[in-house]
């Protein structure tokens, strides 16, 4: 039997930590269906994520998502609409597919399950928005409903972070109003 190098190992690994997942586990939110085969090839960032480079908003200016640490102080949102701030109880990161979510004040790349607010009230999976949906943006400390355009998938995986606030927080990231929740197994 052939001997591998630790090099070649780490090569393997780094090569498959965004790809396809064996993982067929489902949330406990969803109802007990067998998975289609993309659930089981990627399994949801529940309840959604960000990439590299999605700017959250801070009291100190926006700073890149894989920046912000446990304990860090971002601005939150309130129901009300209030601009307010609270800590980051922790951070996760994982590998997901992305998609682009176009609106007529810009683009918002995410994952399909990343819960953002809607103009009316609640919560949407940014996957399951259509075009003519009004979602919520913050704008000079103040919200602001912009309309969805469309809601286009990208090609591939990457390194996705969220930021864990609480169950019932929104935090903002490009400009975006997004509701933070603790992943799934936390």
């Amino acid at each position: 039997m052939r001997r591998t190098t630790p090099f070649l190992l780490l090569v393997c690994l780094a090569l498959t930590a965004c790809g396809p997942a064996s993982n067929t586990s489902r949330p406990t939110t969803q109802p007990t269906t067998k998975p289609t085969d993309d659930e089981r090839k990627y399994p949801p960032c529940h309840p959604g994520c960000f990439p590299k480079g999605t700017l959250v908003a801070t009291p100190s200016g926006p700073r890149e998502i894989q920046a912000v640490g446990k304990g860090e102080i971002v601005t939150i949102i309130t129901a009300d609409g209030e601009v307010t701030t609270g800590p980051v109880e922790s951070v996760f990161e994982t590998c997901n597919r992305l998609l682009d979510l176009t609106t007529d004040a810009g683009t918002l790349r995410t994952t399909e399950t990343q819960p953002l607010c809607l103009a009316a009230g609640g919560f949407a999976e940014a996957g399951k928005l259509k075009a003519g949906d009004r979602i919520w943006k913050c704008a000079d400390g103040k919200r602001a409903a912009v309309t969805v355009n469309g809601v286009n998938p990208v090609d591939g995986t990457s390194a996705v972070f969220n930021l864990v606030v609480g169950t019932d927080k929104v935090f903002v990231a490009n400009g975006f109003l997004a509701r933070g929740k603790p992943p799934v197994d936390h």
